[in-house]
């Protein structure tokens, strides 16, 4: 299973980023590998969405259902084609001059040369998910109002969960 957690501070509200970040339809529009996104129901709290994910030279369709405390919380839990399962939990701690970001992700395919694949590629996917995010922060809000926008990666310091195949 590929697993990664970053954490990043900020210069933007969590209101802000809890509002671009469940804004999944547009997910197309600026995350690298995202070809589609459609909400096919929605309900308090949550929502069912169909997506079209491309990862490597791969094109993976799964279906998640997304859960949300505004604004503090969203957590995406998704299977599909291929796809064991795919878990995506952002946090967002507010702060004083912004917020601070926790992204943990966690994917585990059901082929296992592709799964070997994912964990290889996790770190980098991982981190340019998060940048593109922060780059749509910024078209959308403008110039984030702190300079700290400081990364930390479990994992790159042996602070993650090992990363091992599955079957």
């Amino acid at each position: 299973m590929a697993y990664r957690v970053v954490h990043r501070a900020v210069g933007y509200t969590a209101e802000q980023l809890f509002d671009l970040v469940l804004d999944v339809e547009r997910y197309p529009a600026f995350v690298p590998g995202w070809e589609a996104a459609r909400v096919s129901e929605r309900r308090e709290g949550s929502y069912r969405t169909d997506q079209i994910v491309r990862l490597l030279a791969f094109r993976q369709r799964f279906r998640s259902v997304t859960t949300f405390e505004r604004p503090h919380r969203i957590e995406v839990n998704g299977q599909g084609d291929g796809v064991k399962h795919i878990k995506t939990s952002w946090q967002f701690v507010p702060q004083e001059d912004g917020c601070t970001i926790e992204l943990e992700v966690s994917l585990a395919l059901s082929v296992s040369p592709l799964q070997r694949l994912a964990e290889t590629a996790s770190r980098d996917t991982t981190r340019q998910m998060l940048t593109a995010f922060m780059a749509e922060a910024e078209r959308r809000f403008g110039t984030s109002s702190a300079a700290t926008n400081n990364t930390t990666t479990k994992g790159d310091r042996g602070r993650c969960r090992p990363m091992t195949a599955t079957a």
